[in-house]
């Protein structure tokens, strides 16, 4: 695991919400790059799947 990814307060990875939470034209949240399905997926997932989300996440937004 990479330890370099932001962490949360309880050492889990920390989520990318920046709260900018409007919807592009994509249905993508704006501020961090996630569908809802994926925020929606976010408290109950591991740190594997937290890191396969922000990645996803973050080459959306480079996608833009």
């Amino acid at each position: 695991m990479r330890r370099s990814e932001p962490r949360d307060a309880d050492d889990r990875i920390a989520s990318p919400c920046v709260r900018e939470c409007s919807l592009d034209g994509r249905d993508i949240f704006r501020g961090c790059g996630r569908l809802r399905e994926e925020i929606r997926q976010w408290r109950g997932a591991d740190d594997a799947l937290r890191l396969r989300i922000r990645a996803r996440a973050g080459a959306r937004q480079a996608a833009v």
